[in-house]
């Protein structure tokens, strides 16, 4: 039984609605035993005041952005709430959320619960949810790298304000979505049937799911990123898949952003779902025998690695591996 405290890192733009969501997220059953760590840009905690209902369910970190020096302060309140949630009893601390600021890349609070030894073996990545502005969403993610980044590595995509009267419409909202994270899965905030609570605290099992479209073998292109699906054989050599992947993520570094996939390997009865942000690659998360999978397939986010040369050094490489494995 895994009893790491699960965590979700909430991100999104400037005025995109991540603390109202929160809010809706901790008035919910599922977010009565969540600790919410806000990181606040400046020396003001707005969001502090804005969340005085959960007071004593909360850290704040002031003055600065958790995507540049803040890793060891991240750490040190995570370290506590861990301790908090050991030492809680019946009402003990179930869930941690992390809100980043507008400007924040979350790769890096990714990769900090990856690299540390303690961390990985006390929390466990749950989800990463980007909240989109239905407003100004388009038009921020078609002026700053930002949202994009934020989208790019999410799993999950909320949109929020689409009931405003300025709102873009969803599916030309979903397009651009889709354009940048086609496998993530995206929910309208405003539909009466949008559980909240199901949402942040269920989502890591949207991260074992194949991607909800099609994705076809042309690439979606988005100031020069790309999202693209590669078929995969069968059955792979998972030695020779997972030095490939290692390869690979260390030669490119951040421009490949996120990889997930499902695959089949020789020593195992179910499929494997792989799931990466960046440099980090999480656990392998073996699926039970008989889950159905049509196809393996690998998904790719990146910016500025092209498709061809992904799919050129992987057919190379397993095909390499073969006479060694034979």
């Amino acid at each position: 039984m895994d009893d790491r405290l699960p965590l979700t890192i909430v991100t999104g733009f400037l005025g995109s609605g991540k603390t109202t969501l929160l809010q809706r997220f901790l008035r919910s059953p599922e977010g009565q035993h969540t600790a919410v760590l806000v990181n606040e840009f400046g020396e003001a905690g707005l969001d502090h005041r804005l969340l005085l209902h959960a007071e004593e369910r909360l850290e704040l970190l002031d003055g600065g952005c958790m995507c540049c020096a803040r890793r060891a302060d991240i750490a040190r309140a995570i370290h506590e709430l861990v301790r908090r949630a050991k030492a809680g009893g019946g009402g003990r601390l179930r869930h941690l959320v992390i809100e980043t600021t507008g400007l924040a890349d979350p790769a890096p609070i990714v990769a900090t619960i990856g690299r540390d030894a303690w961390m990985s073996g006390h929390v466990r990545l749950n989800s990463v949810i980007a909240v989109v502005d239905a407003v100004t969403g388009i038009a921020n993610i078609a002026d700053h790298v930002e949202p994009r980044r934020q989208i790019a590595l999410a799993d999950t995509v909320i949109v929020s304000k689409s009931d405003l009267r300025d709102a873009k419409p969803m599916p030309e909202l979903e397009a651009t979505l889709r354009a940048i994270a086609p496998d993530a899965r995206i929910f309208d905030s405003q539909e009466p049937g949008f559980d909240i609570g199901a949402t942040i605290a269920a989502a890591e099992e949207l991260r074992t799911a194949a991607p909800v479209v099609e994705i076809t073998a042309h690439a979606s292109h988005v100031a020069g990123w790309e999202s693209f699906l590669l078929a995969m054989p069968e059955r792979v050599d998972w030695p020779a898949f997972t030095l490939w992947l290692s390869a690979l993520l260390h030669a490119h570094g951040d421009a490949i952003l996120r990889v997930k996939g499902m695959l089949r390997i020789s020593s195992t009865q179910g499929p494997v779902v792989i799931h990466g942000v960046q440099h980090v690659m999480h656990p392998p998360h073996h699926m039970p025998a008989g889950t159905a999978l049509d196809k393996p397939f690998l998904v790719f986010i990146t910016n500025g690695v092209a498709r061809a040369a992904i799919e050129r050094s992987l057919t190379t490489f397993l095909a390499a591996a073969q006479p060694a494995a034979a």
